[in-house]
């Protein structure tokens, strides 16, 4: 409990907060900033089995099992995100049933997972850290924002999208929500200090 009574100087002891991360896929622009809301992965192990020996019972694990993220995106004039979310479906596969031809053509796991590239969740520090050098504290000033966690994606495809409501009742912010499902996630720790967001 050191870090939370001493110097905050000393310690580097920053929490990580909600509000400071990014939400990317390789094949979307423009959209790192219009992300409002994301879920970071999560997992289960599924299939518990038990081995009882007298008195006594063993817990073995089962499979693990990645649970599905919900991602929630500003929609814009320009970028237009509610767009670029319909054209990931096209690209997945979809044609609307408009003629017979179109009936053979369904979504695939390749094309799915291309539409979106690699999905990454990023999150941030506040920048402007303070961090012990040579005997004296190192200062990383504004505009010196480091990714401190990313969480990659694997084979993320989109499960599904609502693009938002309307209503004459009120001037809020359309929002659309994006349902993303995965094969399994990567978490990778960022250690450079001084790593900028236009290095990463």
């Amino acid at each position: 409990m050191a870090p939370f009574f001493s110097n905050a100087e000393a310690n580097g002891f920053e929490p990580k907060r909600q509000f400071r991360f990014l939400v990317s896929f390789s094949q979307f622009s423009n959209l790192q900033l219009m992300a409002t809301k994301a879920e970071k992965p999560s997992y289960e192990i599924s299939g518990v089995t038990e081995h009882r020996v007298l008195n006594h019972t063993f817990k073995f694990p089962g499979v693990v099992t990645w649970k599905d993220v919900k991602i929630t995106f500003i929609d814009a004039m320009d970028p237009n995100t509610g767009s670029k979310f319909w054209n990931a479906l096209q690209n997945a596969g979809y044609i609307p049933p408009t003629e017979a031809s179109s009936l053979a053509t369904g979504v695939t796991k390749i094309s799915s997972t291309a539409a979106l590239g690699q999905v990454k969740i990023q999150q941030l520090d506040g920048g402007s850290i303070l961090l012990p050098g040579d005997g004296d504290a190192e200062f990383f000033g504004a505009g010196s924002t480091n990714i401190r966690e990313e969480w990659v994606l694997k084979n993320a495809f989109i499960k599904g999208v609502n693009w938002g409501a309307l209503d004459y009742g009120t001037d809020d912010i359309v929002n659309i929500e994006v349902d993303l499902t995965y094969d399994f996630a990567q978490y990778n720790v960022m250690n450079s200090a001084a790593q900028g967001l236009a290095q990463a």
